[in-house]
């Protein structure tokens, strides 16, 4: 885009692509809460909880086998015009990238945020370098993107984020801005602001109160249960954060703005992260062509939780009327409810002078198979989101052999390879930005087997990390561990590789042994040698020969 250089211009410029790209935010919000509440209760914002709550459960076995935060790593593949010495500095660096990843806790805030991509369609990982990379999940509710018909961050011409931060913080982060007093002043701190969305039947009765005419029915337990709705007491700014593309300087504008519309910050983007580069990475495990933010997995599972709910809602109603059936007094006169209240209790007793009198106990007759619904409707859980009984690791007729079981494994997976796939390229651009932010600002000095001493700086630009053998799923790891010993089979691979591919615990331990253990099998070998080798001149020198006698 061409940004203006005129100073009112430009401010009302920002101020536009901002409103642009927010559009949507409001109605995404209320979709949001909607969608959070299935997830966690089994029911609308509105409704009180489900008796079971299956699609947490469920969301929580599909991401487990979308992601694995203990077996994710990572593998650099250069490019063909890359020197060959670049290739012994590969090792280290990839083990460099692993142990941040770890140490930043990067593991965990990308399983949060894929449990969270399932619920909202997406989320996003936002990366900040603070002597350390810090890794961030950001809602899907705080972003706003300029085009939602287009997929992918990296085609969107502008990107805007919204957060809060206490007025403190806000103080503290100004320390050095030359216009320190006057942003202050201007800005206007309210008790409280984070978004909170009033529930629709608390709104219908607050609001037709202008109305003579009180309609709707509201079914709302306010304090029966933990919302887990974060309540803060301190004051906060609400703040918006602009990634627009500056075609001039073919990076990044990242513009920095405070309520009430107060541009704090107007800097090119190579000054807070990198050049060319967004710090946020779209995780969306259902993409859609047209549509940006993707397809939510709760969206389609909701009409089957309800129908779970009634289904359950009639059993239980079934059930109490099968333990205390409705009776029939016939032939009885006077007040029946005292009379049906001594019947029900314990050493309750009813007489009557009434001739014919008589009463019946309408207990309703219970199926066979009473839960038969239920397990349809948790199989169509299963369906909807491919997930297999095998996978599950529940028996199937006809399984003769675990090798018979493991062939059906492989192939029932594939509706879930697909998504991991997916997932492991979020993962991939997530760990190519850790590379570069590493290579940019971290100066340790690693030093090769060889003995070269470098830094990541001085490694080459001509790479992309991979997730290393699909290790971000579990569904892979018998398909990688038969790959591992085929390989060792045909001699293609050391031990030390084999301990490699396979990840046991005590990795480097285990390395290290394998390694002083080959060292005492070589020089015993080379003893054994030398032993066996006959001195040099070809044994004892003949005395009749050196004495001529």
């Amino acid at each position: 885009m061409r940004i203006p250089t005129e100073h009112a211009a430009r401010e009302s410029f920002y101020l536009d692509i901002i409103e642009k790209c927010e559009v949507s935010k409001a109605e995404r919000k209320g979709d949001y809460s909607s969608l959070r509440a299935w997830y966690l209760f089994g029911a609308g914002p509105e409704e009180s909880p489900a008796i079971y709550n299956k699609i947490y459960p469920h969301l929580d076995q599909l991401t487990s086998f979308l992601y694995s935060a203990e077996t994710t790593r990572f593998s650099i593949n250069i490019g063909a015009s890359v020197p060959t010495q670049e290739y012994k500095k590969i090792g280290i660096l990839t083990q460099a990238l692993n142990d941040e990843w770890i140490n930043s806790n990067a593991d965990q805030v990308f399983s949060n945020a894929m449990t969270w991509s399932l619920t909202y369609s997406s989320t996003f990982i936002k990366l900040i370098y603070n002597n350390g990379i810090h890794p961030y999940m950001v809602e899907p509710a705080a972003i706003g993107v300029l085009r939602e018909d287009t997929q992918y961050l990296d085609r969107q011409e502008a990107i805007t984020q919204t957060y809060y931060i206490t007025r403190s913080e806000l103080m503290a982060r100004l320390y050095s801005h030359p216009k320190r007093t006057q942003i202050l002043d201007r800005i206007t701190a309210s008790y409280n602001p984070l978004p909170t969305e009033v529930p629709e039947g608390v709104d219908r009765i607050v609001m037709s109160q202008t109305n003579p005419t009180i309609y709707g029915s509201v079914n709302l337990d306010l304090y029966g249960y933990n919302r887990y709705k974060a309540r803060v007491a301190e004051d906060t700014v609400e703040m918006r954060e602009l990634w627009i593309w500056n075609d001039e300087t073919s990076d990044y504008q990242v513009v920095t703005i405070a309520t009430p519309d107060v541009v704090i910050y107007d800097r090119p983007g190579e000054s807070v992260f990198l050049k060319g580069e967004i710090p946020f990475v779209q995780i969306c495990p259902s993409p859609q062509y047209d549509y940006f933010w993707g397809q939510s997995e709760v969206q389609r599972l909701i009409y089957l939780q309800q129908m779970r709910n009634r289904r359950m809602t009639e059993i239980l109603d079934l059930l109490s009327k099968q333990v205390a059936p409705p009776t029939a007094l016939m032939g009885f006169s006077g007040i029946l409810d005292e009379k049906n209240f001594a019947l029900n209790r314990a050493g309750g007793l009813l007489s009557t002078d009434m001739p014919n009198a008589k009463v019946e106990k309408l207990a309703p007759n219970i199926p066979q198979d009473l839960y038969g619904s239920l397990r349809e409707i948790d199989q169509m859980f299963e369906e909807a989101s491919g997930i297999v009984s095998v996978l599950q690791g529940l028996g199937e007729s006809g399984v003769r052999s675990a090798g018979h079981a493991s062939q059906l494994a492989r192939l029932g997976s594939s509706r879930a390879k697909k998504r991991a796939l997916i997932i492991e390229d979020s993962l991939e651009k997530v760990a190519t930005l850790y590379l570069k932010l590493m290579q940019v600002y971290d100066n340790t000095h690693y030093t090769t087997e060889e003995g070269v001493k470098f830094i990541a700086e001085q490694f080459t630009e001509d790479y992309v990390v991979k997730v290393d053998a699909h290790s971000n799923s579990p569904i892979f790891t018998e398909d990688l561990r038969e790959l591992a010993f085929s390989l060792f089979k045909a001699q293609a691979i050391d031990k030390e590789s084999l301990i490699d591919l396979l990840e046991p615990p005590m990795k480097q331990e285990l390395k290290d042994r394998l390694k002083r253990t080959e060292q005492r099998m070589e020089a015993k070998e080379a003893q054994q040698s030398q032993q066996s080798q006959p001195p040099k001149g070809g044994g004892k020198p003949d005395l009749k020969a050196v004495g001529g006698e």
